[in-house]
This record gives C-alpha cells, structure tokens and sequence, in this order.
C-alpha cells in the first residue's frame, strides 16, 4: 500500500513540476504553546543571584534546542524549491501537508519574490531534470545561480537552510545532478537523505566532513516523520 501511495505521489508532483511554475500547499498548523514567563525575582533578590538564574535558563533552552537536533527534526513553515526542477520540491510539499505542517512549493522562487516572514525552514532539493528545465526554460547553471541566491537571502533572516535529496539515484546520473548537488549541500544548514540516495555513502561522508548535520529518511514518505 505504502508503496502504491508513493508511487502515486511520484507521478502527481512530476505532472505538477513540469509546469515550471511550482505548486503550492498549505495545511492547519497546531500555534505554539506561549512562552512560560519566569518568576518575577523577589525585591530581596540579588543582582547575583538573578545572573545566575537567567544563566541557569540559558542552559536549560540550549540543552532544549540540542534535543531537538538530536531527534533530527525539521520545523515548519516551510517554502520549498527544487535546484533542477525535478518533482523534488512538490514531493516533500505533498508529505509536508499530509504532517500536518504548513508548507508551500515554488520552482521559480528567487530572491525577489522569497518573503522570509513567518518561515522557519527553507529546503531545497538536489537534482536535475532535463524535461523540468527544458518547460521552465532555465538551465542547470541558472538554477544554481537562482538557489544559492534564495539561500543567501534565507541566511540573512535567519531561516533554517535544508539541503534534501529525496528522488534516489535517478538524481545522481550526470554532471548536471552532481553539480545541483554540490551547489545546495553546499548552502545548507542540514542535510535530509533518503536511504536510496546514500546508498554509497556519498552524503554520509560529505556530512561529516563538512561538519553538518545529516538526517536519512527511508522514504520520501517518511520525510513526513522528522516534520513539525
């Protein structure tokens, strides 16, 4: 069944990346719970003791941020674009809806038309199809060129940067694919694999010797798991 659906899947986002234009999904998001505000200090307390107070709750929020990096999640909103206009981008889209995480798809996002507002996670998916970018009339060098610039402009904000190769080896094939490749793992924060396209351990390597954070998924379907 799980295999059905992905299929069905693979074959939906590649109608919809031959458009060029990108497709968009939203889906209802739970709000964050509010900020819990710490007790008001005592007219009694002393300037060192609040320093070590707000010390102590520093710590407490950085060990809470390593957990969540340990669990190797990725956190919504996010916009998502292909670097190759492969079915990449419209794939994760898809599996971001059905987590439940707000999340939209744009294949001609540049720099210009990215509003960083209200996003946490940008991903961009390696990998080139020639029929994508023959429809988009665009190149591989060109959507370098548009990628690295929307990655600039994410850093700048602030916002996660996600390197995902998430089609296989159907999207290690070429120079054009290598090229796409070396371009997002590059610019990215994290790294999001599944099994298939680590099978040799290229993205294993390239992670540790790069010093970035790697997360390896079975499936495209499963990206749905480290999602929230």
């Amino acid at each position: 069944m799980k295999k059905r659906t992905l299929a069905a899947m693979i074959i939906t986002a590649a109608s919809l990346a031959a458009t060029a234009c990108g497709g968009g999904g939203t889906a209802a998001t739970t709000a964050a719970p509010a900020a819990t505000e710490a007790p008001a200090a005592t007219e009694a307390a002393t300037t060192a003791a609040e320093t070590e107070a707000a010390a102590e709750t520093a710590g407490n929020d950085a060990a809470a941020t390593d957990t969540a990096s340990e669990e190797g999640k990725i956190t919504g909103p996010f916009i998502i674009t292909s670097c190759g206009q492969s079915p990449g981008a419209v794939m994760l889209n898809m599996v971001a809806a059905q987590a439940g995480v707000t999340s939209t798809a744009d294949n001609a996002l540049t720099a210009d038309t990215f509003d960083p507002s209200g996003i946490k996670t940008l991903i961009v998916t390696a990998g080139t199809s020639g029929k994508g970018m023959g429809a988009a009339g665009t190149d591989v060098d060109a959507e370098i060129k548009r990628c690295e610039a929307v990655m600039d402009k994410a850093r700048e904000a602030g916002v996660t940067i996600v390197g995902a190769h998430i089609e296989g080896m159907a999207r290690r094939t070429d120079n054009s694919d290598q090229a796409s490749i070396d371009a997002v793992m590059g610019g990215a924060d994290v790294i999001l694999v599944i099994d298939e396209s680590d099978s040799d351990g290229w993205f294993t390597k390239y992670a540790e010797e790069n010093n970035k954070p790697l997360i390896k998924v079975k499936d495209a379907l499963s990206a749905g798991s480290i999602m929230q």
